[in-house]
């Protein structure tokens, strides 16, 4: 919005909007659920039950967030995230990554509740965006 009010061009403009979208505070946090994820699976399998997920939760807890989950404004679950999840339901519903956020969705919400570190246990648009550009 700020490149295109100096009426710029437009593909300029769209251009500062992706570089702006990469950066560490934005771009970066489906990464961070991706890298999370592959961890999760070379730690224990690619076919991990709910509760050696709940085990790999609670230790990530220890020392860091889940990443994925808590969004500042939001008390409920991203819209985003159940518009992305209905799609991939749809398009990639045996895609082993889906699968495991899937099983995030259903897991991590009730373990950040009861601890009550953060306002909103519930998956925003970064849980599953990144599992989505990665298969296509």
């Amino acid at each position: 919005h700020l490149v295109g009010s100096a009426l710029s061009d437009p593909y300029l403009s769209f251009a500062a909007a992706m570089n702006g979208l990469a950066g560490p505070l934005h771009g970066l946090a489906n990464q961070e659920v991706l890298v999370w994820i592959t961890k999760l699976v070379e730690k224990i399998g690619e076919t991990p039950t709910d509760d050696q997920i709940k085990q790999y939760v609670l230790d990530t807890l220890k020392t860091s967030v889940v990443p994925g989950f808590g969004r500042a404004v939001l008390r409920k679950t991203d819209p985003l995230y159940t518009c992305q999840r209905n799609f991939a339901l749809k398009h990639l519903p045996n895609d082993n990554m889906f699968k495991i956020v899937s099983q995030l969705f259903k897991v991590v919400p009730p373990i950040l509740g009861d601890i009550g570190i953060i306002k909103n246990p519930w998956p925003n648009v970064d849980a599953l965006s990144g599992v989505l550009l990665r298969y296509y």
